[in-house]
């Protein structure tokens, strides 16, 4: 009864162990059958055991920060940001380990592009109403935003993004993190509430299983990365595109998954204020935090043209963002047009 009871509530987990080992196989066919359609079930299932390995990831994590006793600020800012950005992160850190730094750059770029355009664009098409703009998101946050693209590409001057420039980028990140803290709501630094309606049970659950689970996700997060990442190099190479437009296309899409199914979940709860402070806040977290953090393992660099049609392009996202909340709401014709210029922008990158 006890063991159903375990397999009933972890059993994404399990499942999830099971999925790993199909792209596992197939890789072992990879020099004997080289070819771009072994490559694309790679790339799909690895890239959906990415993403809900994050998911689990940030939901054990939050089971754990529960258990011992942080709060729901502390909880969102430490462990459910990271846990959002996971699938950048880990991807990125595969890059490196491929040899692909400059995939790393394009990858943030482009994700943080998609993020903006992909994600309030969508959540504006399924919005019954317009989304009302909240003056922090358009003010504050958005100022943060233009801060962090204007310090990367600062930074990126010269086509490369040593250590030290990577450690200016955490510190800011910090600072972020900081001002987060002191600008919240002195009641939503409460320790995060248990809904069970049978505490004694909750109390009982097995801590030391949730942080297995959490290391087993974390496992399945570092090897599904870096399949993602080695399947879009090998996959480049058939099609004869470079893999950095790849990752700022493709794999920026796919690992901006989470941010455009939680925007749209958060607009059919009417919550469009947590919609922009997750979008905007989790492009701020991948400017900031992951190429801060990758830069400390490796330089990251990336070629001339590319890196100024990128930079060029985020600011671009940025001042048009800035005119469409200019009147503290979005519609869903400004929601069209976000997506159809996410479109025009894959579709020059691909020109390049």
């Amino acid at each position: 009864m006890k063991i159903q009871l375990l397999f009933s509530k972890y059993k994404t987990s399990l499942i999830l162990s099971v999925i790993f080992l199909i792209p596992a196989c197939i890789i072992q066919y990879r020099s004997t059958y080289p070819s771009i359609f072994l490559e694309i079930p790679i790339f799909v299932i690895s890239l959906y055991i990415l993403l809900r390995s994050a998911s689990l990831f940030t939901g054990f994590a939050t089971k754990l920060g529960s258990k011992i006793g942080l709060s729901k600020l502390a909880t969102g800012i430490l462990i459910i940001s990271i846990g959002t950005s996971a699938p950048e992160l880990f991807s990125s850190f595969a890059a490196v380990l491929e040899n692909q730094p400059n995939m790393v750059i394009g990858n943030i770029f482009g994700t943080v592009i998609a993020n903006t355009l992909l994600g309030i664009g969508c959540a504006a098409i399924f919005s019954k109403i317009p989304l009302g703009v909240h003056k922090d998101v358009f003010g504050t946050q958005m100022a943060i935003f233009f801060a962090a693209v204007v310090l990367s590409a600062a930074c990126l001057y010269d086509g490369v993004l040593f250590y030290y420039e990577g450690a200016v980028l955490l510190v800011v990140l910090v600072c972020y993190l900081g001002y987060v803290v002191q600008a919240a709501p002195e009641n939503s630094d409460k320790k995060i509430e248990n809904k069970d309606d049978n505490p004694q049970k909750t109390e009982k659950e097995n801590t030391l299983l949730i942080i297995i689970l959490l290391l087993l996700n974390l496992f399945f997060l570092f090897l599904s990365g870096d399949f993602v990442v080695s399947s879009l190099i090998y996959g480049s190479k058939y099609m004869g595109v470079s893999n950095v437009k790849v990752a700022s296309s493709l794999l920026a899409i796919g690992t901006s998954v989470p941010e455009i199914a939680t925007a749209i979940a958060l607009v059919r709860q009417n919550n469009p204020d947590s919609l922009f402070g997750e979008i905007i806040g989790s492009n701020i977290f991948d400017i900031l935090g992951v190429l801060g953090a990758i830069s400390l393992i490796s330089p990251l660099t990336m070629s001339g043209n590319l890196l100024l049609f990128l930079s060029i392009s985020m600011f671009a996202v940025f001042m048009l963002m800035h005119v469409i909340m200019n009147d503290r709401k979005i519609n869903r014709l400004e929601g069209v047009v976000l997506v159809l210029l996410f479109c025009v922008f894959t579709m020059q990158l691909t020109a390049l």
